[in-house]
């Protein structure tokens, strides 16, 4: 259950989850796991293949849905320390 609830496609460069919110309620909301799963806390490693500053690739967590379509839609993802170089550089610049 898991699996369909962070599964992802690829379809012309763009990353879109499987199943939407409604698909997977239906699917899953007359189970047990459906409960079970509304009382536990869950979480996905997305794997970026190129930070934006130093190249390197890096995992971050991911909290839920939301924040994953709003991730992997972002332009110029960087590495936790990159991320927390370029800002505290527009801190000092400030």
């Amino acid at each position: 259950m898991l699996e369909d609830y962070w599964a992802i496609e690829e379809n012309n460069g763009i990353e879109t989850f499987v199943f939407s919110n409604n698909e997977f309620l239906k699917k899953y909301i007359d189970t047990g796991y459906f409960s079970n799963l509304r009382n536990i806390e869950t979480l996905a490693i997305y794997q970026v293949e190129e930070c934006a500053v130093c190249l390197n690739s890096f995992n971050i967590v991911i909290n839920d849905r939301a924040h994953l379509k709003s991730y992997s839609q972002s332009i110029n993802k960087s590495c936790r320390v990159c991320s927390h170089y370029q800002s505290s550089i527009e801190t000092i610049s400030n």
